[in-house]
Order: structure tokens, then sequence, then C-alpha cells
């Protein structure tokens, strides 16, 4: 890598060079234009590009040399657990040096574009004219010029100045400088993007320049203006704008002569220089061929009696070879190499079995165990890292899976390992991960070279043994010639016992349901449509409800708790009401893909929720993945059968142990043994019960009004009025008192000086409006009173509803499971409605909506 960006950056200062000392002083800006940006790119594809020579050899005696993907080198443990990575240190410097590079790219831009929003726009032409308080020059960016509103409606800016943007914004030169100052950023290292950056920037002005001459004819007068305008400075530095430090050589260009011969035989110049460039800067490979000798030297000694053997798979032997080469020498005793790829079929057979791919458990006996505590004698490594010798005390010989014991000799010991012998321990957590991670890697090799997809999810659902149970004959499809109705009915189903595995595989990348009928496997994609084992559509209508599964009606197939897909509906209705066995095998079958589903995907939450950091310490980002899925979950788990809940667990909150708390507006987190009396008090009182009493609910009423005003909902005193006018100034809302508008400041007064209630709303286009009353004032009183109890009874339902669907209350509605979401639509678009709700654990909740008011026990029964 450091080579190569070393011959990029060489390539790039070969090409600055040459539009520097000839290109530049001609007048063919918009070649020079494409020139510089395409000299960047060369630069970063000519090291790129390889050369092959083939070189003649004779024949010599060859040793072959590979790494071994199955066993772990004992040097390289030495490197990672003793030396430092100053590599890996540099990365992180460089990279976060990077991201500051970008961070001020991006936050300029932004800087840019909110300039735009927050200011007048007025179109001009081809371009948008941006009015702005500040006293500068007109400058580009994109297609808006900025300039002076002052200026602007004085009529106090030329001409030729417009003209000038306009080029800039017509040409599209923003997008140059913003590709070069990503670049810059990315690789701030390379002062040459400087210099590119500038020689772009210059030959912009050359271009616009150009255009102001040819449409107003006059040199001298814009020279003049230019020479007047350079000292101002431009604080937008990604805009195209005058500068004083390029002026004098846009003067300079203004009166340049170019001869068009001239100019000619210098762009036919930059052919000869990129075709000498790739020459020099491309890389060069010697490939020779190379007559191999049958002497081998292998590198591996353990015996195939300790382990799988894939020697025999053609697709493993290229996967271990191809990390490898073959060293030869020639007559001249010159090193060559040869490839995996490069050899033939006859010299392939020559070589040795590649090592295998996973290990079988090789348990040491407990003399090894004992012999390797001598640190004298034995350098000791387990789940390679280096160990003291004296921690084989806290083993057993069973408490490992293999074992490689090797000499090491006198030229490759060193002060910290004198040891005669090096030994490695792997434990069974280690041993099973490193079989796993060398079949993991096998299986991407295949998946990227070969385009072998891995089957990564795949259910397996038990096996069900349909015995016969009653005579029932599968009605036909009305003469359809499906391909699955023609495979079907060469099986009779009646008299033997059926073997049927269905269950999801993913193919090609796409999900598909497949049915394994005495192993002859259907498939079926997400339109019920058949498919082949390859993912093709092999139909064009959808299956038969009947022909899915033999004696079993299917009409509909779950996934992950959501339709997957749907077949017709092809049976009689006399057969539907009259066959129970049917009915029921149809419903064992659903309900156990229901549970497997379930199960699935609550193993796949639980996986997710406890990786760290945990939930209260993660990204909204995370925290809002892991709510959806516990919400689904809940779905899930209630609709459910009984049997199926008792082999299944519930749904865990993602903030366990943890307690949920609101004030403020704020959400936190607490474990309960942490719970002081100030946080216990910000729990939500106890749901009313449906039947309860008219002084039961008043004194409810009172109660959750007061726990409003602990968690901040209702303000309360000066100084809750006061935050919520600020809060609300901060949104620029109106304020109004005795019907007139007053101002933020104004409204703080009034808080302060007196009892002051405040109501605001939200307007269609997203404002605020908030209206002061005073504690005393008789309007205010008079509108409250015929309908404050009523309203506040309804408004404090309305609003302990929305806080126990934050808490991730459970809801029904009319006997269905609900959302949370549709429970609000519902309550808002009917007060009315009857709310009934229980507490079913800490700080959970039960909540029922009905339309005719129910007792307890009614409620209970029917859910």
């Amino acid at each position: 890598m450091i080579i190569y960006l070393l011959k990029s950056t060489a390539c790039l200062a070969f090409l600055l060079a040459f539009y520097h000392f000839i290109l530049e002083k001609e007048k063919m800006h918009i070649f020079n234009r494409f020139y510089l940006l395409g000299s960047l790119l060369f630069s970063f594809i000519a090291p790129l590009i390889i050369f092959k020579t083939i070189v003649p050899v004779e024949k010599l005696e060859s040793v072959m040399y590979f790494t071994e993907p199955t066993n772990i080198n004992h040097t390289q443990y030495t490197l990672v657990e003793n030396s430092f990575d100053y590599t890996q240190l540099a990365i992180i410097a460089y990279s976060f040096i990077a991201l500051i590079f970008l961070f001020r790219f991006t936050r300029n831009i932004y800087i840019i574009v909110d300039k735009i929003k927050r200011n007048k726009k007025i179109s001009y032409k081809s371009a948008v004219l941006v009015l702005v308080e500040d006293k500068i020059l007109p400058h580009t960016f994109w297609n808006y010029i900025f300039i002076n509103k002052r200026d602007y409606e004085t009529e106090n800016i030329e001409q030729e100045l417009f003209t000038h943007e306009l080029s800039h914004a017509s040409q599209k030169h923003t997008f140059d400088v913003l590709f070069i100052e990503f670049l810059q950023a990315v690789f701030w290292i390379n002062p040459l993007f400087i210099f590119l950056k500038k020689a772009i920037q210059l030959n912009h002005e050359y271009l616009a320049d150009e255009t102001v001459i040819n449409q107003h004819k006059n040199v001298f007068q814009y020279q003049h203006l230019l020479v007047n305008k350079a000292a101002w400075k431009n604080e937008y530095y990604l805009a195209s704008n005058l500068n004083y430090l390029v002026t004098k050589k846009r003067l300079k260009m203004m009166t340049t002569k170019s001869s068009p011969t001239k100019i000619l035989l210098k762009k036919l110049a930059v052919i000869p220089l990129l075709a000498g460039f790739i020459f020099l800067f491309a890389e060069r490979v010697e490939a020779q061929e190379v007559i191999i000798e049958e002497k081998e030297e292998p590198i591996y000694e353990k015996g195939s009696n300790n382990q799988l053997d894939y020697s025999k798979d053609e697709l493993y032997k290229e996967y271990v070879y191809n990390k490898g080469h073959f060293t030869f020498k020639d007559k001249n005793g010159k090193k060559v190499l040869k490839k995996y790829n490069e050899l033939t079929d006859e010299e392939k057979k020559k070589l040795i079995p590649p090592p295998p791919l996973k290990s079988r458990k090789k348990v040491p006996n407990k003399k090894l165990i004992e012999d390797l505590k001598n640190s004298k004698k034995y350098a000791l490594w387990i789940d390679g890292k280096v160990v003291k010798n004296r921690t084989l005390v806290n083993y057993s010989n069973s408490d490992f899976s293999d074992y490689y014991v090797s000499f090491t000799h006198k030229n490759a010991r060193s002060k910290k390992f004198p040891q005669e012998y090096q030994a490695n321990l792997s434990t069974h957590k280690y041993f099973k991960k490193q079989n796993k991670k060398r079949v993991d890697n096998f299986l991407k090799y295949l998946k990227e070279k070969h385009n072998i997809e891995e089957i990564k999810e795949q259910v397996k659902p038990k096996i069900i043994e349909i015995k016969e149970k009653k005579k029932y004959n599968t009605p036909s499809s009305n003469g359809s010639k499906q391909h699955i109705t023609k495979k079907l009915s060469k099986v009779n189903f009646k008299n033997l016992n059926t073997k049927v595995n269905t269950g999801f595989k993913r193919i090609n990348g796409t999900v598909f349901y497949f049915v394994t009928i005495n192993d002859k496997t259907q498939y079926y994609n997400k339109e019920g449509k058949l498919s082949n084992k390859n993912g093709i559509q092999i139909s064009t209508k959808k299956a038969n409800a009947s022909e899915i599964v033999p004696e079993i009606y299917v009409k509909k197939v779950y996934h992950k708790g959501s339709i997957f897909c749907e077949f017709i509906d092809d049976k009689p209705k006399s057969h539907i009401k009259n066959d129970d066995n049917v009915r029921e095998m149809m419903k064992e079958l659903g309900e156990q893909h229901g549970l497997k589903s379930y199960i699935d995907l609550n193993k796949e939450y639980e996986n997710k929720r406890n990786k760290k950091p945990h939930f209260v310490k993660s990204s909204k980002k995370r925290q809002q993945e892991l709510n959806e899925i516990f919400s689904k979950l809940g779905s899930m788990y209630f609709n459910l059968s009984k049997e199926s809940k008792r082999k299944a667990k519930r749904p865990i909150h993602p903030f366990k142990p943890y307690v949920r708390l609101k004030k403020n507006g704020e959400i936190f987190y607490k474990l309960k043994e942490d719970l002081t009396e100030d946080d216990k008090m910000l729990l939500p009182p106890r749901p009313l019960m449906s039947n309860a009493s008219d002084k039961e609910k008043k004194k409810f009423l009172k109660e959750l009004e007061k726990w409003e005003v602990r968690t901040g909902k209702i303000p309360h005193g000066n100084n809750q009025t006061l935050k919520l006018i600020e809060k609300l100034a901060k949104k620029d809302a109106k304020f109004y008192f005795e019907n007139k508008h007053i101002s933020a400041f104004k409204a703080l007064k009034l808080a302060e000086n007196y009892k002051i209630r405040v109501e605001s709303e939200s307007t269609n286009n997203g404002n605020y409006i908030a209206t002061l009353y005073k504690n005393n004032d008789k309007k205010l009183k008079q509108k409250k009173t015929a309908e404050n109890e009523q309203e506040q009874q309804k408004r404090n339902q309305l609003d302990l509803i929305i806080d126990m669907a934050k808490n991730d209350a459970l809801f029904y509605y009319e006997k269905q499971v609900i959302s949370s979401d549709k429970a609000i639509e519902l309550l808002k678009k009917n007060k009315n409605l009857n709310v009934h709700s229980e507490v079913t654990d800490f700080n959970s909740y039960k909540v029922w909506i009905s339309k005719k008011r129910k007792s307890e026990s009614k409620l209970k029964n029917k859910y």
C-alpha cells in the first residue's frame, strides 16, 4: 500500500509539473479543466496497471510453501503478545485526522446551505441570487450567487461581475471544488492536493474571465474593475470568488495571445506523456513456465487420523494452494514463482494433499499436562496467547480439545523463549471457534470466487408424521395442469405414513417456503407460485391450498409473525364443515409455524438485546430497533394458543432489569434497587378498574394530576411557566395576551410578576400559538367551568394511555390485539370509549378498549 501511494503521488507530481510549465500558459482553459481532473484519476489508476512478462527457465527441483489455514503459527503468537502494532496506531491516527477534515468539509457546506435558506432569494437568468446582509463581493455556489442586499437594491453591482458569476454557475465549477476538497480531506497527508486545488480554482477564473471579455468586449475596464475588487475577502472557501493572489495571473492571461498550432501540439503531447507514465509507474510481474519435480517438502506433519479429510475436494485444493506459491531456481540461481492456477493438471496431481479443513478433538493425556508445567523445557500457549506454565494448575487434561508440541531449533530460539519445545493447547470453546472460523472462511471464498451461495437461514421444524385417521379424497383443482398437481398425484397418501418437512430456505439471496414429502421437495415464492431448486419461477398461477401438503389444507403460510405467502382457496365448503381431522391438522401445522416463527424471532431478539452496550446505553437507532422487535414479539406471543405459550417464553423488555422513568419530557432508566423515594413518585398511579365509583374516580384524577405535575407533564408555579414560555420561544411561537400580540420578552415579564396560565396549540404549518391568561381572568373561568370536569377526565384518560404506550403496554380492542398507535387513534376519534386497565408486571400494563362498558370479570373472561 505504501509503495502504491508513493507511486501515485509521484505520478500526480509529474502531471502537475507538466501543467504548470507547459499547459497553463496557453488559452485552452476547457482542456486544462479536464486535464487537471483527469490527472487526479490517472494518478490513482496508473500504479494498478500490471505488465506480465514470460521468462523461460530450466527444469529444477522445487520447494512448495503455503500457509496452513487450520493451525496457528506460534511465531505469530509471540508478535501479537509482545510487540506493539505501530501500523495500527498510525492508521487510527490518520483516520482520526481525516474525520476532522471531513467534519470541517461538511460543516462548511452546511454553513453555505443554511445561508441560502435564511436569506431572500431572487431568480436571475439561469441562476438564483441570494441577498445577504454581509458586506461581501459576489461569489457562486452551484447556481446560487451570493451578493450584498444593499448593493443589489441600489444597483451598485457591475454587470461584468454578474456575467462572471453566471459563468461559474452555468459551467458547474462548484463540482470540481467539492470533488477536490473531499479528496483533500481523505488524503490530507498529500501536499500535492493543495497545489492541485489552487490550479483548478485559477483555471475556473480564467474560464469566467474569458466569458466576460467575449460578452462585454472591454478588457481594460474589466481589468480595472478586478484591481479595485481584489482586496476583498470571501468567507466561503468552497465558493468561487475573487482573490487578490490570483489577480495578477488573470490580468496577464487576458492579454495573452496563443497560437492554434502551438495549442494543438501541446494537447497532442499529453498522449505520449500518459503512455510514458503508464510504463513508468505500472506494476511488472515475471511469470515463468516451471517444470516441477516430484520432490516436495510439506509443512504439515499432522496425520489424517485426527482431522476431517477434505483433501480430495477440488475447490478446497484451490482455496488452500491459492494462498501460497511455488519457488524455483533457474540456471542463474534466480528464484522464480508460479501460482497454483498456472499449474497444469498433471502438475497439480503431483502436489501433496492439502491440510484438513476441520480438526477433530485430540485430548492431551495427564502426563503431557504435567510435563508442560516445566517452564525451562516448554514455552506455552493456551488459546493462542502466551501464558505462564504454572497456569496449568487450574486445568485438567479434559479441559482441552487439541494440542500441538513442536521442537524449536537453536537458531529459532529467543531470549524470551529459550525453551527447547513450544506447546499450544486449545480449550473446548476456542477449538470450536477456530473450526467454525476456518469453515466460514472457506465458504466465504466459495461465495466470492464461484458464486456459490451459503444458506445461512434455514428453519428446521419438526417432522410431522401424518397417519391415516380418516379417508379423505383430496379435491382436484378443476383440471389444473400445474406441475405440482402432476407430481403429487403419483403418490397415494391414504394407505401409508407420510413424512412431511416444511420450512424456509434462502436461495440466491431470496427466501422460499419449501415442503419436503418423502425426500421430494417443492419450493414456493412469496406470491405462492411454484419455483425450482434454483429459485426460478416455473408456474404463472398460485398453487392450490389442497396441493401443498397431503391430507392438509394450507391457505396461508406465516414467517416471523407475518404472512409469507397465500394459496388459492380451492376446498369445497362441504369438506370444510365435515372434515374435523383435516381441520385439526391444519390448526396444528399453522400453530407450529406461528410458534416456530415466534421462537426464532425471540432468539434473534435475545441475541441483539444481550449484546453490549446495554439498551439504556445504546444509540437511539438501536433502542428503536429493539423496541420495534419487542412490540412485534408481544403481538405474536398473545396470538399463540395456551398450549404454545407453555412452550415459549414471554418477551423481555429491552431495558430490563432497569425501570423506565420520565420527567420533564426526558426519559431515563434506573435499576429497581437504585430507585429513590423521588424516583418512585415518578411511577404512574395504579389504573382505575372499569367499575370504579365516582369517589374513586375523583381520587384517581387528583392522584393523576399530582403525578403529571411531578413528571413535568403539567407545569406548576412560576418557574415551570417560565420554562414553558422559554421552550415555546425557542420554537418561534407567537404570544397573545388580552387579545393582543406580545413579544416573548413581554410574556416572560408577565409570568415573573403574575400568576399566569399558558395555553399553546400547533397550527397546520407547524407553528405554535401561545395565549396567556391571568388566573383571575373571568373569561377564562367562564370558558373552563362548563366543560372542565368532563374534558379533564377525557384528557387524563388519553394522556394515561399515551404514557402506558410508551411503557410498552399491551392493548386490546374488541377481542383483538392492537398496536399502541391504533389505541391512541381510536381514543382521539371517540373519547367516549370505555377503557379498562390492570398492572401485569412491574411498570407494565394490559389495556382493554371497548365500545360498551363491561364489568371487570367479563373482560377478564373474554381475554
